[in-house]
């Protein structure tokens, strides 16, 4: 019975995030993501100091938003070849693997789960909705990657 709760809360939490992703764009209470300003003008995340954290000859910068708005940001050095790996392999994020992927729980310490918080992480990509699990992202040097805590 366990299993199949598990199965339908993850269902359930992929549809929020599809929902999410495709809602309107002029809704006044989505969140802004990570990355996202007036073009040309520099991001006020992009001004946050990053700490260097990791090893290997990959280097991307990965951001945290947490449920307050505060944000985090580091220069994740790798030989990992997804973005997950490499978060996993700094332990900036911890999660349950299961047939649809690595459901991430807890980045940066913080938890967001679907069942008992009512909330999830969104990871997104250069500022834009990720497409891919974050286990199956590979790291693309220059890209920003993102976890914003999300309110179901």
């Amino acid at each position: 019975m366990k299993a199949k709760t598990k199965i339908i809360a993850l269902l359930l939490a992929a549809i929020l995030i599809i929902a999410a992703a495709c809602g309107p764009a002029d809704n006044p209470t989505r969140r802004q993501a990570p990355g996202q300003a007036n073009a040309g003008a520099p991001t006020e995340n992009s001004l946050i100091s990053a700490q260097d954290i990791g090893e290997g000859a990959k280097i991307f910068r990965f951001e945290v938003t947490d449920g307050e708005g505060n944000v985090n940001a580091w220069n994740v050095k790798t030989d990992a070849e997804t973005v997950g790996a490499a978060l996993t392999e700094v332990g900036l994020i911890e999660g349950t693997v299961s047939d649809f992927g690595l459901m991430v729980t807890h980045v940066n310490g913080v938890r967001a789960d679907f069942v008992e918080d009512a909330a999830y992480w969104a990871f997104y990509v250069d500022g834009d909705f990720a497409m891919a699990g974050v286990d199956s992202t590979d790291i693309e040097e220059g890209v920003t990657y993102a976890f914003v805590y999300t309110p179901a």
